[in-house]
């Protein structure tokens, strides 16, 4: 299998760390799961009304202890976790910089301006969700499971096996049910959001030349129906969300009425002390809070598989990226990332009768109106050139026409091949547009 570039290697740069959040997450539910045990049995014990108030001191420092045991636990546990996080994202950011910066003449060639601030701003953000959200929680949801079922063992081992499987279900059956369910839903969800993240960002930076093409209301009503679109996805997914929170509350409901029918019978044949029955009963209640959460947390794989998925395709990890770094290099004729760099130290720019029209270009019918008509320019490396005009003349297509963004009807090469002919090569070949 390939190795993941993205998530597994901070495990092991992290690992003292990890471990120490595991631990105090563990640590964190196990004070929850006592103070609740111990609460449970200091009220069943003062319902006899002992005769002396030090018969139930020990339970009353119990509880205390371990209410301000699991906030101070749970609070580390967060500055534990978030401060590991945290540094994984400052590393994950550094080193997509990295590897995007070299490429700055090339990126756009090949990518949208949305789908680099996307990646950005929003799959490395969405990463950190991995260790806090999934893997954690599923983790100390294991630990817990099989401290509950063994200690619940050494009483009964019939009822621990009854248990185990309530349990089991939790984070096990119903994660994955869930992960069925919405894997497809989810990454299309992720998809389109990045989508229209990428399609709002490029209409925000070539707004004018939507009022200039008079095609605002057209955006605007395909952007609200691709938003309706996906709004309509997602509520599906909140509507499974709520019915799967209900599925697991009827879970915890028949393990609490299985907890006090086991209690009953064990009082009754005096294997417990009856105040030990509300002790065992409340202890459910905080262990759940252990175990609902994983299927959430494995609904989420399809957002960080699309999220690895684009930063592997734009870093050129993923197989898929890998082609298309090989496209561009069989599209930019041979040019190399050095020589690409050379050319942006010494580029000769022109341009010979450049025409474009907004309705040609993009294939529609109009009235043909040349938003660029007829301009020649020749700037050689060094020269400043200024370009001044009223509002609407042109400047910003112009812009775009030398950086490639736009390509005047009967360019013989793509967008990418002819944004590198342009600063690769001094001369326009014969009258082709450049």
């Amino acid at each position: 299998m390939r190795r993941d570039p993205w998530i597994a290697p901070y495990f092991k740069i992290y690992t003292g760390r990890f471990a120490l959040y595991l631990i105090l997450g563990v640590l964190t539910l196990l004070a929850a799961s006592m103070l609740m045990f111990t609460s449970g049995f200091l009220i069943s014990k003062s319902a006899t009304m002992p005769y002396n108030i030090l018969l139930v001191y020990v339970p009353i420092v119990g509880v205390r202890t371990f209410g301000i045991g699991r906030s101070v636990i749970h609070y580390v546990e967060r500055l534990v976790g978030h401060d590991t996080v945290l540094r994984i994202l400052s590393k994950m950011r550094v080193r997509l910089y990295r590897m995007l910066e070299p490429q700055a003449l090339l990126i756009r060639s090949r990518y949208r301006t949305g789908d680099i601030l996307g990646a950005l701003a929003d799959d490395i953000e969405q990463l950190q969700n991995v260790y806090i959200r999934t893997v954690f929680p599923s983790l100390v949801a294991i630990v817990l499971y099989a401290a509950a079922i063994i200690l619940l063992g050494l009483f009964d081992l019939p009822f621990a096996l009854l248990m185990a499987a309530y349990i089991f279900i939790l984070v096990a059956v119903l994660p994955y049910i869930s992960l069925k369910l919405t894997r497809s839903l989810d990454k299309a969800v992720k998809e389109e959001r990045n989508g229209l993240y990428s399609k709002l960002t490029d209409a925000v930076m070539g707004i004018g030349d939507w009022v200039i093409s008079g095609r605002p209301a057209d955006f605007l009503s395909e952007y609200e129906q691709d938003e309706a679109a996906v709004t309509r996805k997602e509520r599906k997914l909140k509507a499974w969300g709520r019915a799967r929170a209900l599925i697991g509350q009827m879970v915890v409901a028949l393990a609490v009425v299985s907890m006090i029918y086991w209690t009953g019978g064990e009082v009754a044949a005096g294997e417990l002390d009856r105040v030990m029955l509300a002790a065992f009963v409340l202890v459910v209640f905080p262990l759940s809070d252990a175990f609902l959460p994983v299927s959430e947390a494995v609904q989420r794989l399809p957002e960080y598989q699309v999220s690895l998925a684009r930063l592997e395709r734009i870093s050129g990890t993923s197989p898929n990226g890998a082609a298309a770094e090989e496209a561009a290099s069989s599209i930019s004729a041979g040019i190399s990332e050095e020589e690409i760099r050379s050319a942006s130290q010494s580029a000769h720019l022109r341009l010979a009768e450049v025409r474009f029209a907004y309705d040609a270009g993009m294939g529609l019918e109009g009235d043909g109106a040349y938003s660029v008509d007829g301009v020649s320019l020749d700037i050689p490396q060094g020269k400043r050139v200024m370009i001044i005009g009223r509002s609407g003349a042109g400047k910003s297509t112009l812009l775009k026409l030398i950086q490639g963004a736009l390509t005047p009807p009967g360019a013989r090469s793509p967008s990418m091949a002819f944004r590198l002919r342009l600063m690769a090569t001094p001369e326009c070949p014969g009258s082709s547009p450049c």
